[in-house]
This record gives C-alpha cells, sequence and structure tokens, in this order.
C-alpha cells in the first residue's frame, strides 16, 4: 500500500500551525499516563502534543525503513548486472507454458 508523503516531509513532525481536524482516543494504564505526562513537562509541551510529536515520528520512521532500501556501490553493480545480463531460457518453465493447462483440456 502505498502512503502518500506530506507535502512538508522534511518539516518538523509537528506545526503548530496547522489545523487539527483528526481525533484519535487511546486508553493507557496509570504508569503509561504519568511516564508520558513526565515526558511532556521534561519537553515542556502537553501530554497530547508530546504524544502527537512522538507518534508522527515514530509512523516516519516506519514508513521510512518499509519503504526504500540502501545498498552499497558494489551491491548496487551487481543488482544492474544481472537486470542486465541475457535472459536465460528454462527448459521446465518453457515447457509448462506451451502445454496446455488441464481446464484447456476438457
Amino acid at each position: 500500500m502505498a502512503v502518500p508523503e506530506p507535502k512538508n516531509a522534511g518539516a518538523k513532525a509537528h506545526n503548530s500551525k496547522q489545523q487539527k481536524t483528526e481525533k484519535f482516543d487511546i486508553r493507557l494504564s496509570q504508569q503509561e499516563d504519568a511516564i508520558i505526562k513526565h515526558a511532556a513537562d521534561l519537553m515542556a509541551t502537553t501530554p497530547t502534543n508530546f504524544i502527537r510529536q512522538q507518534a508522527v515520528l515514530a509512523a516516519q520512521a516506519v514508513v521510512h525503513d518499509q519503504s526504500r532500501f540502501v545498498v552499497t556501490n558494489e551491491q548496487w553493480e551487481m543488482i544492474e548486472k544481472l537486470l542486465n545480463a541475457p535472459a536465460r531460457v528454462l527448459p521446465g518453465l518453457k515447457k509448462q507454458l506451451t502445454q496446455a493447462d488441464e481446464w484447456d483440456l476438457k
């Protein structure tokens, strides 16, 4: 599934000037609530802003990790070599493709 990149993909995860129209409800344990509130205090923000900022950063990292990969120059050269090589004839596949399937014979 393709996920569109945000218009400001390089911008900060949280832009206080963007209109927020979507709501997301979660339930927390007392321990989770306490640590989030403590972290929000340390970051001089509200628990809601803290959760939103951290969730967006985590989501961006997942999307990035799942949609991109990095190869070395040597690996890329091997990929290009394989892609540019002449096609191989696979006898078993050729045989399968030239024979009628069971359902074609009925």
